[in-house]
C-alpha cells in the first residue's frame, strides 16, 4: 500500500493526492483581519498560522479544476477538535478556509459544527484581490446522485440553508444487496423504501467559480439521535461531474475520523423529495 493511498467506504474514487504545491508559500489575507502563512514544506508537512506562530501539521490535497486545490489537516492540539480545509483557487487568487468543530456542544460533544472565512492570496506584487468566494442559490430545487464505489447517494440541496437525501433506483438496489432486514420489518412486513424518508439537515454552498462549489454538510439530525455525526465537505466540479472532500467527525463505535474521498456523480431528479413538506424545521 502506497502511503498516500487511503482505504475506506468514501475512498474509492479520491484521486491521488496532489503534491505540485510543495516548496511554495502563500500570505492568505482573510476577512477576519488577521493574515497567515502557508508554506508546503514538501510532500507532507505544511506550516500554516499568523505570522510569528506558525505551526507544521501533516496534510492531505486533492485538486478539481485548473490550480483549484482542496488542502486537509487537523490541529492536533486544538480542543474542541478542528479540522481545517483550505480551498485555494489559484486563478482568482482568493481563498476560503472552512473551520469544522465537534465538542463544541457541552450536551452533545458528538454534534458537528462549522465555520467559513474568506479571503483573497497576496499576489507577488503585494496586492490583494478585492473579490471574494462567497455564498450562492446557485444549485438550490437540484439534486446529484454520488456514487463512492461502495455505496450511492443523492444530495438534494433543498434551500438555501438545508439539504436532504434521497436515493435512485441504483443506490436502493446497491444498499438493499445482501440486506433482507433493510426491505423487512421484525414480523416480515415490507417497510416503506428509503426514499419515503426525508433526512434534512444543514446545507452551506459557496461558489468558488463557474461550475465549481464547496459544500458543507452537517450530520446534525445524526448526531442528535445517535451521538455521533460528521461534518461532510465537498468540493464538486459540475463539468466533470466529479468531487473531492472530506468527512470530520466520529461514528458510533467511538472512533474519530478526517478522511478525505472521492465521488462521481450524475444529476438526480429529486422532485418528489422536494415536493414534500420539512419534518425538522420551521422557516
Amino acid at each position: 500500500m502506497k502511503p498516500d493511498q487511503f482505504t475506506g467506504m468514501l475512498s474509492v474514487y479520491r484521486p491521488p493526492l496532489v503534491y505540485e504545491l510543495a516548496g511554495r508559500k502563500f500570505t492568505l489575507v482573510f476577512d477576519d483581519g488577521y493574515d497567515r502563512t502557508l508554506v508546503f514544506k514538501d510532500r507532507r508537512t505544511i506550516t500554516f498560522g499568523p505570522e510569528g506562530n506558525e505551526k507544521d501539521y501533516p496534510y492531505e490535497c486533492l485538486k478539481i479544476g485548473e490550480k483549484c486545490y482542496f488542502v486537509s489537516f487537523e490541529d492536533p492540539e486544538a480542543r474542541p477538535r478542528a479540522g481545517i480545509v483550505l480551498v485555494l483557487d489559484l486563478v482568482q487568487d482568493l481563498v476560503t478556509m472552512a473551520l469544522a468543530y465537534i465538542g463544541t456542544n457541552p450536551k452533545l460533544p458528538g454534534l458537528p459544527s462549522d465555520e467559513y472565512i474568506f479571503g483573497a492570496i497576496q499576489r507577488e506584487d503585494g496586492t490583494v484581490s478585492n473579490i471574494r468566494h462567497g455564498y450562492t442559490t446557485d444549485l438550490f430545487a437540484t439534486a446529484v446522485d454520488w456514487n463512492y464505489g461502495h455505496f450511492d447517494i443523492a444530495h438534494v440541496y433543498a434551500t438555501e440553508h438545508y439539504y436532504r437525501v434521497s436515493f435512485s433506483a441504483r443506490g436502493l438496489a446497491r444498499a438493499y444487496r445482501g440486506r433482507p432486514d433493510l426491505r423487512q420489518g421484525n414480523a416480515g412486513e415490507s417497510r416503506k423504501p428509503a426514499q419515503s424518508d426525508v433526512y434534512e439537515d444543514y446545507c452551506t454552498v459557496i461558489r468558488i467559480r463557474d461550475r465549481i462549489y464547496l459544500v458543507g454538510l452537517l450530520e446534525t439530525v445524526k448526531a442528535r439521535r445517535s451521538g455521533h455525526g460528521n461534518s461532510i465537505l465537498v468540493l464538486m466540479n459540475l463539468d466533470e461531474m466529479h468531487d473531492v472532500g472530506r468527512s470530520f467527525g466520529s461514528n458510533a463505535e467511538g472512533g474519530t475520523g478526517n478522511n478525505t474521498l472521492g465521488a462521481f456523480g450524475v444529476f438526480h431528479d429529486a422532485s418528489e423529495v422536494l415536493a414534500k413538506p420539512s419534518t425538522l424545521y420551521t422557516r
